[in-house]
């Protein structure tokens, strides 16, 4: 294979025109061209009309010159501050997962030990009652965070919520003004060269060729998995849901700044809050609900199968997977939006003279890598659920996980460390929120912890909490929020 100079991203939506944006933005050597494939975008899944990003996405945005309020106008955002799941602990019971920072360490002493420390001493400490974004979502408020490090806020991370046809549009006329050229005429079938590299995407009346492709065709990968035969790994022994429902609802007044998850019997329900609406995904086992009954819960919508897994390699000859069709993630968080993020800073740091060179296998390297451990957070929430007497819910609970989470979890449960891989995309703070949400307790604390005077100790955290009470007290209103951004809620 030759030198690079033309780029072919087969698939729209979310996913293909990001990567249209960013490859145009910085590769000005080589032509980008896009070929839609029609139908509906499921570039990064079939879970509703909704996206959320994690805070890290911001870095997407400034790279690629998008202007967050822009954004929120154009894709009718929400502000999020994390996320409320009800129903995974146990029927009735509902935690909270924070963006930002949760609690203040003690010198060596994380926070999650101090609390550990009190709670031997049969007190009462939700983590969640000492962050910020938890306490601010609760009661509606929002702002941006501080850059004054000594201010609370400063200690407020953020992510969006992002109606997805809004969201790709907007990609969609960044990467035309980039330069990028969108073939009329969506894919048809996939021609490949003598040696089993792809040639060209044929499009009916004509063909699309390039030097590299990317597939971003959602779960089918037409270009990876379809034309080039790249196997599909399957994590249904440990993910069991396999059918999806979307949903858009119309709704009035403010929506939360934050998103909510509720488990049920089968499966659980995800509601993604958008400026005069909301986005739904009903998530499911069909062993464990039929299809007939799900669909008749929202309103006739038809149920869509899926398959967690990723594919056995993210880039074959010339070609690059990019969002589902690399990996296909249970919707728990922004997971597939931040892997398609990452994945194209990668690629672009990484971008090679011939498409066939060494870069390709670095690249998989690390993206699988990533995966793989974006794959055992999600595990996380189904090993530890707290349902009993629900069938789905008992055998995710005894289910044996792959080795590196279980090793977090013993290592977590028997002495309250938690051990953070590379390629982690969720870091220490979340998986702690997670594990103590599900009520997840660790046996043994830091023996630090007991060099800390008792009243020392009940000082720190009653500060901690005037001082998050306080700071919470001072922000406006979400829907302030949004109309400064010129949201209309």
């Amino acid at each position: 294979m030759g030198h690079i100079r033309d780029i072919v991203i087969a698939g729209g939506g979310v996913a293909g025109w990001m990567s249209a944006l960013a490859l145009a933005n910085a590769r000005a050597g080589e032509r980008v061209t896009l070929v839609e494939t029609g139908g509906p975008d499921h570039s990064l899944g079939p879970f509703g009309p909704a996206e959320a990003t994690l805070p890290e996405f911001a870095a997407f945005l400034i790279a690629n010159g998008i202007d967050e309020d822009a954004l929120m106008r154009a894709a009718r955002g929400s502000f999020s501050l994390g996320g409320a799941f009800s129903g995974w602990a146990g029927e009735g019971v509902t935690w909270f997962l924070p963006h930002g920072e949760t609690g203040a360490p003690i010198g060596p002493v994380a926070f999650h030990h101090l609390a550990a420390r009190l709670r031997a001493g049969r007190r009462e400490v939700r983590l969640a009652d000492f962050s910020l974004a938890a306490v601010a979502a609760q009661s509606g408020r929002f702002a941006r965070p501080s850059a004054d490090r000594r201010s609370p806020l400063s200690a407020l991370g953020y992510g969006l919520h992002l109606d997805r046809a809004g969201f790709a549009a907007l990609l969609r006329d960044r990467a035309l003004a980039a330069g990028v050229a969108a073939h009329p005429a969506p894919l048809r079938a996939v021609r490949l060269a003598g040696d089993g590299s792809i040639a060209a995407i044929e499009t009916g009346p004509g063909e699309v060729a390039g030097d590299l492709f990317l597939d971003c065709t959602g779960p089918g990968a037409l270009l990876i998995g379809g034309a080039l035969g790249v196997g599909f790994d399957g994590w249904s022994q440990w993910l069991p849901c396999d059918r999806a429902i979307e949903w858009s609802n119309a709704a009035e007044g403010v929506p939360p700044p934050y998103a909510h998850s509720g488990a049920f019997d089968a499966g659980w329900r995800r509601m993604l809050p958008l400026a005069r609406g909301q986005g739904e995904a009903l998530v499911y086992s069909s062993a464990h609900l039929d299809d007939a009954a799900a669909s008749a819960a929202f309103g006739g919508a038809a149920p869509v199968p899926v398959a967690f897994g990723r594919r056995a390699s993210f880039w074959r000859r010339n070609c690059v997977a990019i969002g589902a069709a690399a990996a296909l993630f249970d919707p728990l968080h922004g997971t597939a939006l931040q892997l398609v993020h990452s994945a194209l800073r990668r690629l672009i740091a990484l971008f090679p003279h011939a498409a066939d060179g060494p870069e390709g296998a670095e690249f998989d390297r690390i993206q699988l890598a990533e995966a793989d451990r974006a794959r055992d957070f999600l595990i996380l929430h189904y090993k530890t659920n707290g349902r009993k007497g629900d069938p789905m819910w008992d055998a995710a609970r005894a289910m044996a996980v792959p080795d590196p989470l279980q090793y977090k979890l013993d290592l977590y449960a028997s002495r309250g460390r938690l051990p953070v891989y590379d390629e982690e995309l969720f870091d220490r703070p979340e998986w702690i929120a997670v594990l103590d949400g599900q009520g997840v307790r660790q046996r043994r604390y830091d023996a630090l912890a007991d060099a800390i005077p008792e009243p020392a100790l009940m000082q720190h955290f009653g500060r901690l909490r005037e001082v998050i009470l306080q700071a919470a007290k001072q922000l406006p209103g979400h829907g302030a929020a949004l109309a400064a951004a010129g949201v209309r809620a």
